[in-house]
């Protein structure tokens, strides 16, 4: 099969993968930029790429709308269209390929893309993934309610699909994710009835939380949320004291936003072998890159928040923009077009606190609401179960694990969120375990004694979007197997008349 070939490829029509193609055809190279957004309803509700919840507005399945919306949000993108750059929308990266080892084969790098109709393979010369966050969750009561979803989730509907859903917004979380997320809320309308943190201050930039508070947002410091309230969606939450010093507090609020933090979207390159490091002022593991923000796959590139977040470049879109444009002139210096590469990082800093992990987010959620709340949706496990290593649910398995199982999975100071997986099938759900992925890992770094850059993460397997089985292999079988399916049971002559 021929694999259509393309000189420069860029995912994700963020900030720094839009100034990546501008500036890359600007350089005078061919540019192709693929987008998974606007995304239908069936994506969203496995939670791809950000956490959205259960909880989508009807409108969201209005397809012309939404595009409208989200394209029409997104003056970059249209810059790149005028710019002459192919555009692809509502199209997801879902697999990296690059030659090597176990895929000699290959005739080039390529990655698998797919779109509401089909699937096929894209090569290219040059890969830049410009992937951004996805969302940090920690569980608590009532997680799982319509109404509670992650700050990305959150920022995207506001912005991008403008149907968040929800008009009063209650907000777990005090750094610069949160304050702008508050932000932004604030200017569309939205009423955002508090700011929580569980820290005695707030954590984000302090003249970002003074207009904040300018505007009448109130600021809970020192207190976390228990519970959520509300039946069939959120009504309201329950906050207690981190030290349980101050009597409970109960606001009303239709929209919970968990905004403790985000984590690089690595999922692409690290299913490609991409070489990754713990780094906690990168917001966790994220890859190893160069100067010119290359990977360690050959002319793979990682621009934004996909190569590491920190607490500047969540306020600054300035880094962004230098991480595209650095990238983009080191192209071109590869393939003759520029003889040096003059472009400086800007200068931008934040007086903010946060950093990763926000491991006092998770001991005051497991003070305030126990072991037994839920830590994975998909395969219902709770948090107890998680650490005491419990056999799935359906296996009914009437035999507990040794006490301390967890640690077992220690070995020479290291130890595995995959065994983890294995034996409690958390983060095998439809998510991919993006809800609970580090939600487990800060767990069993917690039981094991251990400092979370020893656990070994979870390892991330294509395709990494979730796909009908229609779209990743288009093939129909022929007439006469659908008349005699059960070819693979019985000889051809027995099943076929006349065939002997």
């Amino acid at each position: 099969m021929t694999i259509t070939k393309e000189q420069v490829v860029v995912v994700g029509a963020g900030v720094a993968g839009c100034t990546a193609a501008l500036e890359a055809v600007r350089r005078g190279l061919a540019v192709t930029l693929i987008d998974e957004h606007p995304q239908n309803t069936a994506a969203m509700s496995l939670d791809a790429p950000y956490f959205y919840g259960a909880r989508l507005a009807p409108v969201l399945s209005d397809e012309g709308t939404i595009a409208d919306r989200v394209l029409g949000s997104n003056d970059l993108l249209m810059d790149c269209l005028e710019a002459g750059v192919e555009v692809l929308t509502n199209t997801c990266v879902w697999g990296l390929f690059v030659p090597g080892a176990n895929n000699e084969h290959l005739e080039c790098s390529q990655v698998g893309l797919a779109d509401a109709e089909k699937s096929w393979m894209l090569g290219f010369d040059y890969l830049i993934v410009a992937a951004g966050a996805r969302d940090l969750v920690l569980s608590f009561d009532g997680w799982h309610l319509p109404g509670v979803l992650g700050a990305k989730g959150a920022t995207t509907l506001i912005g991008k699909y403008q149907a968040l859903g929800g008009n009063q917004v209650l907000i777990l979380g005090s750094g610069n994710l949160a304050l702008q997320l508050a932000i932004q809320a604030i200017e569309t309308g939205i009423n955002v009835v508090g700011v929580i943190e569980a820290a005695n201050e707030v954590q984000g930039d302090s003249v970002l939380a003074a207009s904040l508070k300018d505007q009448g947002v109130e600021f809970f410091t020192g207190y976390c949320i228990q519970k959520v309230t509300g039946m069939n969606e959120v009504s309201g939450a329950i906050l207690v004291a981190a030290d349980k010093s101050l009597p409970p507090v109960q606001i009303t609020c239709d929209t919970i936003c968990m905004a403790y933090g985000v984590v690089p979207n690595i999922e692409l390159v690290a299913s490609a072998g991409c070489a990754v490091d713990f780094d906690a002022n990168r917001g966790g593991w994220a890859p190893q890159l160069s100067a010119d923000f290359e990977t360690s796959l050959c002319n793979v590139f990682v621009a934004g928040d996909a190569g590491g977040v920190t607490e500047a470049a969540l306020i600054n879109p300035e880094v962004s923009i230098y991480h595209g444009q650095r990238i983009a002139a080191a192209i071109a210096m590869r393939e003759g077009q520029e003889t040096e590469c003059s472009i400086e990082a800007p200068d931008v800093s934040s007086d903010s606190r946060s950093n990763y992990p926000p491991q006092y987010w998770l001991d005051a959620l497991v003070s305030a609401g126990g072991m037994d709340v839920m830590a994975c949706q998909c395969e219902d496990v709770t948090r107890r179960e998680l650490v005491e290593v419990r056999a799935p649910k359906y296996l009914a398995s009437t035999n507990s694990s040794p006490c301390e199982a967890a640690k077992t999975f220690v070995a020479e100071g290291r130890a595995s969120q995959d065994m983890l997986k294995r034996m409690t099938r958390v983060g095998m759900g439809h998510c991919q375990g993006r809800r609970c992925r580090e939600h487990s890992a800060m767990l069993l770094a917690g039981v094991s004694g251990i400092e979370l850059s020893k656990v070994s993460p979870g390892s991330y397997r294509v395709p990494v979007r979730a796909l009908p089985l229609n779209i990743i292999r288009a093939h129909d079988e022929p007439k006469e197997m659908r008349d005699t399916w059960p070819t693979w049971l019985h000889p051809v002559e027995d099943t076929i008349p006349g065939a002997h």
